[in-house]
């Protein structure tokens, strides 16, 4: 069966400029008769990563991200930082969670839904009361994860792990064993 003219035109066209793309962008194309002869790769000078930005409403020029310690509802070495809103009062509110490797948070539960996306590292969740990391799902950077309110639920971080969680507040941390509860300690 013969393909029309002008169809084995436009997919000799198409597969001419894939190939011409994927091999300007690095990759390797499949030879075809119009780029069997070899053809140098462009190298192409990757800028430096420019720090991440926060411009919201609130302010009238982007800001630089600043992490400040979390408060004493967490167990230490965690840092926060609320990129627009407050999740103390009943309103919108987005921040980012900056947990250090290793870091455990131990069986709670939020008054609110939380909607997680993880952004950096390995954020490992379970859910329930066990607090064990073998029942613990890993989810990697650009990992979403839906808590609905009252879930009770734990968290490890493998690596230096960022999470960006919004929701509406008022948000709070209630610990399952009320002796985890950093709060309480002396």
């Amino acid at each position: 069966m013969n393909a029309p003219r002008a169809l084995r035109t436009s997919l000799f066209t198409f597969l001419t400029v894939a190939a011409v793309v994927t091999s300007s962008c690095g990759g390797a194309a499949a030879p075809t008769a119009a780029t069997s002869a070899p053809t140098a790769v462009p190298t192409v000078a990757v800028a430096a990563a420019a720090p991440a930005m926060l411009l919201t409403p609130a302010n009238s020029v982007p800001q630089p991200f600043v992490w400040v310690k979390a408060s004493a509802a967490f167990p230490p070495g965690l840092e926060i930082m609320v990129m627009e809103g407050d999740p103390s009062k009943s309103v919108p509110f987005t921040q980012r969670l900056k947990f250090p490797d290793g870091y455990v948070l131990p069986p709670h539960q939020h008054p609110i839904d939380e909607h997680v996306t993880v952004i950096q590292g390995t954020f490992v969740v379970g859910m329930g009361t066990s607090g064990k990391r073998e029942t613990a799902f890993e989810m990697p950077a650009g990992s979403f994860i839906l808590i609905p309110a009252l879930t009770q639920h734990y968290v490890f971080a493998k690596g230096v792990t960022i999470t960006q969680v919004h929701g509406i507040g008022p948000s709070g941390i209630g610990y399952v064993n009320p002796a985890d509860d950093p709060r309480t300690k002396p």
